[in-house]
């Protein structure tokens, strides 16, 4: 028989992508019995374990899918204005940034806040930041100022207080290319990334992520230099993967950690031996493309022109993000 009880079968039954949410007695019960911990950011916001899914299932085996109580999620408390237009901006950006001064979005004249905002949403559990490569161990918002961005718990506020149809982020990879564009005499700076490579698969491989997702959330996996955006600057370079200069997959484990991979839905468009990098680190990584390269070409050009099939894709990346999150 079930040991759970019917209030806390009622807050894991309410989660939003995995994220529980409940008063705080009920939390403490959960997080003791192992079937909740908190997330890794240090926002506030819990997680349920695979120990709290099994108990909900047991429990709903034994008493029916719905627990005695409202099944609706519980409404979060509205923020003060200020800190719920940052919340209600963030969810709107594909990028999910809630913007500082510091961040590029203040140089672009797009809508930024203070850090006194910052500090109250990161504190509420709506935002956190992301581990970076040169971090000697946790660090906080506080000490490092690091850009944030929307929490699942504050994606849950955005879609109750805001109406905002807020997921995941949808994050497309591609592999780059052998062809690369020479850098004309005279030119020192190299060609930003998503004009560097002008190989016939690269190109195709890269008109099907721009059909996929928005610009901002496409990296390119770079043999020499991991995980780029398509606007930083690059040199050609003469580097394969397996090279001794190539990247490896504890170079793409902090890339794709500083990338926030964990909180994503994620499509790798490329081949093998570039996803064979990537999956450790990113265990629920949609790999659509299956054959050669001619193939991998005639899927590209299929996800540009039909729309279910891109839907289809991004319906199975989610599938496998929850298959990953509860077997963890």
């Amino acid at each position: 028989m079930s040991t759970l009880s019917p209030t806390g079968a009622a807050i894991l039954a309410e989660h939003e992508d995995g994220v529980v949410t409940g008063h705080a007695a009920a939390m403490a019960r959960l997080r003791a019995d192992s079937l909740v911990v908190p997330h890794h950011d240090g926002s506030g916001a819990h997680r349920m374990t695979a120990a709290g899914r099994r108990a909900l299932k047991q429990w709903q085996d034994e008493h029916g899918d719905a627990p005695p109580v409202a099944s609706a999620p519980a409404v979060l408390r509205k923020l003060p204005a200020r800190q719920h237009e940052a919340v209600i901006t963030a969810a709107r950006r594909p990028d999910q940034l809630v913007a500082g001064r510091d961040d590029e979005a203040y140089h672009k004249g797009e809508p930024w806040f203070l850090g006194t905002t910052l500090r109250a949403v990161h504190n509420a559990g709506y935002a956190g930041i992301r581990p970076q490569p040169y971090d000697d161990g946790p660090v906080t918002w506080e000490e490092t100022g690091r850009s944030l961005y929307l929490t699942p718990l504050g994606r849950q506020y955005a879609r109750q207080r805001g109406n905002v149809d807020v997921r995941r982020r949808r994050v497309v990879i591609i592999a780059c290319g052998s062809e690369k564009r020479p850098i004309p005499p005279g030119q020192r700076q190299g060609w930003p990334a998503g004009e560097l490579y002008v190989g016939q698969y690269h190109r195709s491989l890269r008109a099907a992520a721009d059909a996929l997702t928005h610009h901002s959330l496409i990296r390119i996996m770079s043999a020499r230099h991991g995980l780029v955006p398509l606007t930083r600057p690059l040199h050609p370079y003469d580097v394969t993967i397996g090279d001794e200069k190539a990247v490896t997959a504890e170079r793409m484990t902090r890339d794709t950690a500083a990338l926030g991979l964990d909180d994503a839905d994620v499509i790798f468009l490329g081949g093998q031996e570039y996803a064979a990098l990537l999956r450790p680190s990113v265990p629920h990584l949609l790999t659509p493309l299956t054959g050669g390269m001619g193939e991998h070409r005639g899927l590209c050009k299929q996800a540009c022109e039909h729309s279910a099939l891109r839907e289809s894709w991004w319906k199975q990346a989610a599938s496998g993000f929850e298959e990953h999150t509860t077997a963890g």
